[in-house]
């Protein structure tokens, strides 16, 4: 059985890691699936390149098309597959016609105006579509007509095999008496002043914090270090900050749950830090899904929310130093925000739904 994964590569890395953890749980309830990512190069940011190679499976590319050639592109493209996974990438469905022995699974990214609505000629071509986000963010009513193909997932996780705090710190060589905060730039990928913003005021942050404790800073899904030059950004890097490339989603989640506190600003990276019990200090993104979500958390006191109008470094510190040193705080926004990023019937729905239909398809090949 084929299954292509077609992820949005036009904004940040939440679309790949999401469709990676679909794809694990897949390969998970049937091993012998062949899966792969199609890449649109039409509105392609380079860093999700480096993400999808880093997933572990093959990375193939959907060229420009033309009318003229576009019939033979998209079958040398998907003509293989038995079920194409399409997260956020809607403008690719009407190819459905040319491939149409291929079942289509749509993942569409919670709504930032109203293009669900405009969609809806778009989704009504597919056989299912998953809605992969916790009750917080609710179900747009501008689905409701398409209510019968949903499958109400919840957040794509896949974290069984991600060890404990202590067996990740111990795998990763993180002294028992340091404090790991881990950021992810991602390509700064809600613009440059809003990452350049961020990162000076974590870097400010935990160079306060110093001062008073053992703390490292570990920025993830950095494949180029000339992406951190900006103002407040010292250079030479200093020694209590640890620079990784984007990561394959095991060693990701491994540093999440290492952690002392995750720093996030979108949605996957939260949610995957309160399921594994990892406590968060939130920058929420400029898009709605993000704020939706940090201002749930702040409501629901799961996590220290701080708001990019008022980031900065004696913020941060002060919230942080919250989450490291008060057991009660920290308990109490782990249990909370664990409890906030519940519900659904979870990845394996997704994936058994891909697996059927994938098995219907082939059968029928």
């Amino acid at each position: 059985m084929n299954v292509i994964l077609i992820p949005s590569v036009r904004g940040g890395l939440g679309h790949i890691g999401r469709t990676a953890a679909l794809a694990r749980a897949i390969t998970r309830l049937a091993p012998q699936t062949h899966i792969e990512y199609l890449l649109d190069v039409e509105e392609i940011r380079a860093f999700n390149i480096d993400a999808a190679a880093a997933m572990g499976y093959r990375v193939n590319f959907l060229p420009l098309r033309h009318r003229n050639e576009r019939d033979p592109v998209v079958r040398a493209c998907l003509g293989h597959a038995d079920v194409i996974v399409e997260d956020t990438s809607r403008s690719l469905i009407p190819y459905r016609a040319i491939v149409p022995h291929a079942a289509w699974l749509s993942i569409p990214m919670y709504p930032l105006w109203d293009e669900l609505f405009m969609d809806w000629p778009l989704l009504q071509q597919v056989d299912a579509i998953a809605w992969a986000y916790p009750p917080a963010l609710e179900f747009p009513p501008e689905l409701a007509s398409l209510s019968a193909k949903v499958l109400r997932t919840g957040p794509f996780m896949e974290l069984a095999d991600i060890p404990k705090q202590r067996a990740a710190r111990n795998s990763l060589g993180f002294a028992p008496t340091e404090k790991i905060l881990l950021y992810s730039p991602r390509g700064m990928s809600f613009g440059r002043d809003f990452g350049e913003q961020v990162l000076a005021a974590v870097i400010g942050a935990v160079n306060i914090l110093r001062k008073e404790q053992n703390v490292r800073l570990v920025l993830t899904s950095v494949n180029d270090r000339n992406n951190l030059r900006s103002p407040g950004v010292p250079e030479p890097l200093p020694k209590w900050i640890s620079v990784v490339p984007t990561l394959a989603p095991r060693q990701m989640l491994t540093y999440m749950s290492a952690a002392d506190v995750a720093i996030t600003e979108g949605s996957n990276a939260t949610q995957e830090a309160a399921a594994l019990g990892t406590p968060i200090l939130m920058v929420p993104g400029t898009i709605y899904e993000a704020w939706v979500l940090g201002t749930h958390l702040q409501s629901v006191n799961g996590a220290k929310v701080i708001w990019i109008e008022s980031a900065d470094a004696s913020k941060l510190a002060a919230n942080l130093r919250e989450l490291l040193n008060d057991k009660g705080v920290r308990d109490t926004t782990v249990a909370n925000a664990k409890q906030a990023v519940s519900g659904g019937s979870g990845i394996d729905a997704a994936a058994r739904w891909v697996i059927n239909a994938g098995k219907r398809r082939s059968v029928k090949r």
